[in-house]
């Protein structure tokens, strides 16, 4: 899939799905919902399949791209258990996932190593919002894919 197909997939998802969940109004932008959470996931991880783990990191860290949507980006953890791909801060990548802890001391790095599945799994802690630029309580959306963990996560601003 080139990278304007999955633009114009991802943008379609999106509309698609903001009309059935709705959507909530942050600070004169949409949050994300989880529908649109699992979606940028499954579009993150066919990009990666047809365009190869280059080409899909390099997408992933534009963000003016299709994997970046409002408070919605796309992470990935690699088989070494560091992030090697972040959306919203590139100065993550390198970090290993057993030192990410949240301020209320949740290890959520390595629960997203831990727990990640192929069907994938919700995994609760706290982090920077990039809208509000708050620490807020998140919830990810972690798929286990090719030996990595594809991520996205939505905030809870109540």
């Amino acid at each position: 899939m080139s990278y304007q197909k999955a633009a114009t997939h991802y943008a379609s998802l999106t509309l698609m799905l903001a009309w059935l969940a709705g959507t909530v109004l942050v600070a004169g932008e949409y949050r994300a919902t989880a529908e649109e959470a699992q979606a940028l996931v499954a579009a993150a991880i066919e990009f990666y399949d047809e365009e190869g783990m280059e080409a899909a990191f390099a997408a992933i860290e534009d963000p003016d791209g299709a994997l970046v949507d409002r408070d919605l980006y796309i992470f990935v953890y690699g088989p070494g258990r560091t992030i090697v791909a972040h959306g919203a801060d590139t100065s993550l990548v390198g970090s290993v996932a057993d030192t990410l802890i949240d301020i209320d001391g949740v290890p959520f790095g390595s629960q997203f190593m831990d727990l990640a599945t192929e069907e994938g799994v919700w995994v609760d802690y706290k982090w920077y919002d990039p809208v509000t630029k708050e620490v807020l309580p998140k919830t990810s959306w972690v798929v286990l894919h090719d030996s990595y963990i594809f991520g996205a996560g939505i905030y809870d601003a109540d």
